[in-house]
């Protein structure tokens, strides 16, 4: 019995690196960079406008973690353009960022994950 745990133990603890591995080996193959417009629209939706690519509607931008700057809450609500550039991926589905906050309920919209932050303008 004690075996059988131990053994149970190091399956799972080796298939969850393994995830991990290609979780991120994949994340890291799509990286793209790009210029992106903040759009001072008023509904509880998407608010980034893709400029170096041929793509109509809005994303969500979500940081891949807390130490990078967050782009939901550097536009000062009145200097517009507000454009940067920025590395990362998207999500796989659509969706709402974890820590996006709006009055209302927000529409699920491509999500883009990014790694590097750069204000442009």
């Amino acid at each position: 019995m004690w075996y059988t745990r131990k053994l149970i133990f190091k399956l799972s603890f080796l298939f969850y690196l393994l995830l991990s591995f290609f979780i991120f080996s994949f994340q890291t193959k799509n990286e793209e960079v790009l210029i992106v417009s903040y759009s001072a629209i008023s509904c509880p939706c998407a608010q980034w406008k893709i400029e170096n690519k041929n793509n109509t509607s809005n994303i969500y931008l979500e940081r891949v973690n807390s130490k990078l700057l967050d782009a939901n809450h550097i536009w000062d609500g009145k200097t517009l353009p507000l454009k940067l550039k920025i590395k990362g991926y998207f999500k796989k589905e659509l969706g709402i960022p974890k820590d996006f906050t709006t009055k209302g309920d927000p529409k699920p919209a491509k999500i883009f994950l990014y790694t590097e932050i750069k204000i442009i303008k």
